[in-house]
């Protein structure tokens, strides 16, 4: 099949009929009977049968449909890719990032590195882990900062911190040591933050045998920060996530426990080169993360 014939076949296939296929495409009814009528002849068997004005596929069609409709989904993230390319700015980074970090964090590091190369423009993105994935993929980010998202076969990343858990607690909240463990949180008010992490924070949990007191869950780490300032209970995030929060009203105490999590700045292996992406890159890896 040539990649016309797959077109066709693949829009009769899932419009059912070769009017809708035609309208589909934007072409005339005749031209998709011809392509279609060609197909059949040069496979040399049915592909569809006509049964009362239907188009019902055959049992071979049903076989080369898995494997066509794969074969159109890679043309049409081509495609995809090659519009990106298009709207690509030399100029321009295309950064994303994870929630927890695109609201204070990923905004102080472009202003940083905008001051000093003003030339420079972004697009910024907050984007959960699998949507990283797929706009690496089809080249509509460059770049991304991510916990834990290592390398892959489509993926690269380079490791640009590591660093602890900590508790988020209302300033009024006293302990009686500043290393806490998890006997001083028995019973206290836990707000869970649904993500990545927690399946970590629940194997710590049940390794010492402890059990939290979650009174509510969230998956979005401001919100958890904002119900901690309001009194409703403590919560455990990382160190980037925790760095920017009011002081008048929260405090941030460390926790002994050896788990840990790794920043990562993630991009495609097939990255093209650029000057402005490589200054971006060795500020993020030299810069001073004060965790």
């Amino acid at each position: 099949m040539r990649t016309r014939q797959l077109e066709i076949f693949h829009a009769v296939y899932t419009k059912g009929s070769i009017t809708e296929a035609a309208r589909f495409l934007n072409v005339s009814q005749p031209s998709v009977s011809k392509v279609l009528a060609h197909t059949e002849i040069q496979l040399g068997y049915l592909l569809f049968q006509r049964i009362k004005r239907r188009l019902v596929p055959t049992g071979e069609a049903h076989i080369l449909f898995n494997h066509a409709d794969k074969i159109h989904k890679d043309l049409e993230q081509l495609n995809e890719i090659s519009r990106n390319l298009l709207r690509h700015s030399p100029g321009l980074i295309r950064l994303a990032s994870t929630p927890s970090i695109g609201l204070d964090f990923v905004p102080a590091l472009v202003s940083e590195f905008s001051r000093e190369f003003p030339e420079v423009r972004f697009e910024i993105h907050t984007l959960h882990l699998d949507q990283i994935e797929k706009r690496i993929k089809d080249t509509s980010i460059d770049l991304a900062l991510a916990y834990n998202l290592f390398s892959s076969e489509s993926l690269k990343s380079t490791h640009l911190l590591e660093g602890n858990f900590v508790l988020l607690a209302p300033r009024s909240m006293k302990f009686n040591s500043t290393i806490l463990t998890c006997d001083d949180l028995t019973d206290l008010p836990f707000i869970e933050i649904e993500g990545p992490f927690q399946a970590t924070l629940n194997e710590y949990f049940e390794e010492n045998n402890f059990e939290p007191n979650f009174v509510t869950s969230t998956d979005t780490y401001q919100i958890a920060k904002s119900l901690v300032e309001e009194g409703m209970g403590i919560t455990i995030l990382d160190q980037v996530s925790a760095m920017h929060q009011d002081s008048r009203k929260l405090k941030i105490w460390n926790l002994d426990m050896k788990i840990k999590f790794s920043l990562q700045l993630v991009y495609s292996v097939q990255r093209t080169e650029s000057l402005f992406m490589n200054k971006f890159e060795n500020f993020l890896k030299e810069y001073n993360y004060k965790l």
